[in-house]
């Protein structure tokens, strides 16, 4: 009889606080900072086989995680599958090719073998992944608050059997994964649209959302930020700081006018432009001329709902005192 050693779990081991993830064929280089809730719920997502749903506003982080789990794995980029409103509850595993079908009924040469017209979905490669013994496999599920409510639902069987068929190909052979393997899922959502309770039930579930106090949020964006260095080396701490608060003022604004609050992702599309447009200027001069390039920029990056007043002409917050800046020529 073959004995199979259970892996150690990889989220209960780390000890560190930060993952860099190398850029790949879907995603840059960046660095993900690590929070204990984050650990915690992924060390039980991943030794109770369950899916993992990761609840947050878009720019929290939610997709990143499944980057920086995989790598704590070692088990190569994630699967990737974002969802979009026409997604078929069977999509996640495969794809049957009915118009290609019916092009080859109509040629000389005929219709081919029903499982030829199988295209493999995300979920069936990594079920395949997961077939060997030691197999470590992550799949992210992106935004599946964006579908009906039939694609989750469907996963739910799916999962506990942890096998599937393909209708219109009973013959064709399906991957199963090995005893006591499970691929980790992550599932986001942007809780555009309430999920089924029997679904949620089902996850294990981390809410990353920040946290609803001024103080809280700053720190809470700092920590994330901070972790950018290639963007931070060449930006003044003041800089970063004003950039900051003005996302928290631009965010409540938004929030009080009744429209989805800014957050992590403008502030780091900001911070990035700030360096990038600064960063051929003189070092003596350079924080005065990125506070001078952030009151004229912030608002396209954290203004955006269609009201005029005053909208995007509202005032900067208010900049320490510094040397008059360079005007560009």
């Amino acid at each position: 009889m073959t004995s199979h050693t259970t892996p150690s779990n990889p989220f209960t081991q780390f000890k560190g606080h930060e993952t860099q993830l190398k850029a790949d064929d879907q995603f840059d280089e960046a660095f993900h900072r690590w929070s204990q809730p984050e650990l915690d719920a992924l060390a039980l997502a991943w030794a109770a086989r369950r899916p993992l749903l990761v609840r947050g506003e878009p720019g929290s982080g939610k997709s990143q995680l499944a980057r920086a789990a995989a790598a704590l794995q070692q088990a190569g980029p994630p699967l990737v599958q974002v969802i979009h409103p026409r997604f078929e509850p069977r999509d996640l595993l495969y794809r049957y090719d009915t118009l290609r079908r019916l092009s080859d009924a109509n040629a000389p040469c005929g219709l081919k073998p029903d499982g030829d017209y199988v295209k493999e979905g995300v979920l069936w490669r990594a079920f395949e992944k997961a077939q060997q013994p030691d197999a470590r496999v992550t799949l992210l599920i992106d935004e599946i608050d964006k579908a009906d409510a039939d694609v989750p639902n469907s996963l739910l069987d799916v999962l506990g059997h942890r096998s599937f068929r393909v209708d219109e190909a009973p013959d064709k052979p399906t991957p199963k994964p090995a005893p006591g393997v499970m691929p980790l899922i992550i599932i986001t959502t942007n809780e555009e649209r309430e999920l089924p309770a029997a679904f949620v039930r089902r996850c294990v579930v981390l809410n990353l959302n920040p946290p609803s106090d001024d103080a809280g949020l700053l720190a809470w964006l700092k920590a994330r930020v901070d972790v950018h260095k290639p963007v931070l080396q060449n930006l003044a701490p003041t800089v970063v700081d004003r950039a900051l608060r003005q996302v928290l003022a631009d965010r409540a604004d938004a929030r009080r006018a009744g429209y989805p609050p800014v957050g992590l992702a403008e502030a780091l599309d900001l911070l990035t432009a700030l360096a990038n447009i600064t960063a051929h200027v003189p070092e003596e001069q350079r924080e005065a001329e990125q506070n001078h390039w952030l009151d004229r920029l912030s608002a396209y990056a954290l203004v955006k709902n269609a009201t005029t007043d005053p909208g995007q002409r509202r005032p900067p917050v208010a900049a320490p005192k510094n040397p008059t800046h360079t005007q560009p020529d």
